[in-house]
């Protein structure tokens, strides 16, 4: 049995040894489509297409945040990855005090003015290896596992809200067959009764009275609506077990709606419409959730 799975999930992983301290967060919502956030070390930049590649294989629908932090236990991604160039930074220092004194003009936070020109601080990136990279790539898919673990486990919870609602529309559907008879004999004794209050101006062929009850009886019939909505509620709940595809199911639940109003416009019944609206009411819990299904 394939389990429906949420498009909310989270999951985090931690490894450490003794260079690293490496920690991957997945967190996602629901999106029609696939929207990947990655935020990871600069160091590891170059790997960004790799991963997303790795991801989109595992992820199919969704608003998807990847968190990485990485950070060398000696501090060495800080003190590399800036240096100054202090000949450059002197030559500026010279030239502006120079300028000043030839300006008259004074020179506060010089230091800051100085930093701020191009190349006189620089960040340096920390080289990494592969090896580096793949330790971050364990936590990555040990954070997924658990995220995928929390979307089947909110599925589960989805699916069985769900099934509930498909259960109170079946038992909704035997109602309006209870008040199939009583809604025929209304539509009779209506017809009837407006025939009797006209007597006298129209005559009546009891043949022909015979055949228009049975037109309107055939009319406003919904047998083949209930049908129809029987063979969706069972398709719908074979989907969600087979092949659990949140967009196939929306698709499904489309088709069960179509029916149930169809049912609604031809019942002229306000019994069997109280029924109508409460299936509607249990189709629209099942579509708000389906919104979250991946």
């Amino acid at each position: 049995m394939v389990q429906i799975k949420s498009m909310t999930g989270f999951g985090s992983s931690d490894f450490e040894n003794d260079i690293w301290n490496i920690k991957t967060e997945i967190k996602s919502l629901n999106n029609k489509f696939l929207e990947l956030n990655i935020r990871m070390p600069k160091s590891f930049k170059d790997k960004e297409i790799e991963l997303r590649q790795h991801l989109n294989t595992k992820i199919q629908r969704g608003s998807v945040s990847i968190s990485i932090i990485a950070e060398r236990k000696d501090n060495s991604s800080i003190n590399d990855t800036l240096s100054v160039n202090l000949p450059l930074a002197k030559s500026y220092f010279d030239k502006l005090n120079v300028l000043s004194s030839a300006l008259g003009m004074e020179t506060p936070n010089l230091l800051q003015t100085i930093i701020a020109f191009p190349d006189v601080v620089k960040y340096e990136e920390t080289e990494v290896s592969e090896e580096d990279w793949q330790l971050i790539m364990g936590t990555v898919d040990g954070a997924f596992l658990k995220f995928d673990d929390f979307r089947m486990t909110e599925g589960a919870t989805i699916s069985k809200y769900i099934i509930e609602c498909i259960v109170k529309i079946r038992e909704l559907v035997k109602t309006v067959e209870a008040e199939e008879i009583p809604r025929r004999e209304s539509i009779k004794g209506k017809l009837l009764q407006s025939l009797l209050e006209n007597k006298e101006d129209i005559s009546m062929d009891q043949n022909r009275f015979e055949q228009e009850i049975i037109y309107y009886l055939e009319k406003y019939d919904i047998g083949e609506e209930k049908s129809r909505l029987g063979h969706h509620l069972d398709f719908f709940v074979e989907c969600l077990e087979k092949d659990a595809s949140g967009k196939k199911l929306n698709f499904i639940a489309q088709e069960m709606g179509r029916e149930i109003n169809t049912m609604g416009s031809k019942a002229y019944y306000f019994p069997i419409q109280q029924s109508v609206v409460l299936m509607k009411e249990e189709l629209e819990k099942i579509k708000e959730q389906l919104l979250n299904v991946l």
